[in-house]
């Protein structure tokens, strides 16, 4: 294993949202769809999503 500092995103899973029992019952299959489809679309690069560890800022739009 190397040192240093190792980022993972959506891509790699290292990060991404908790669906389970405990919210399970609270989202719709519509809402998952929607999510699951805004989650490939990061994935893929048609949603940029700003790195903050790049500048050091988090824009708001």
């Amino acid at each position: 294993m190397s040192t240093g500092l190792v980022v993972l995103g959506l891509k790699e899973g290292g990060v991404d949202y908790a669906y389970d029992e405990y919210n399970k019952d609270l989202i719709t299959p519509e809402m998952k769809a929607k999510v699951d489809e805004a989650k490939q679309k990061i994935i893929n690069g048609e949603i940029v999503v700003h790195d903050y560890m790049s500048d050091n800022t988090c824009p708001v739009k």
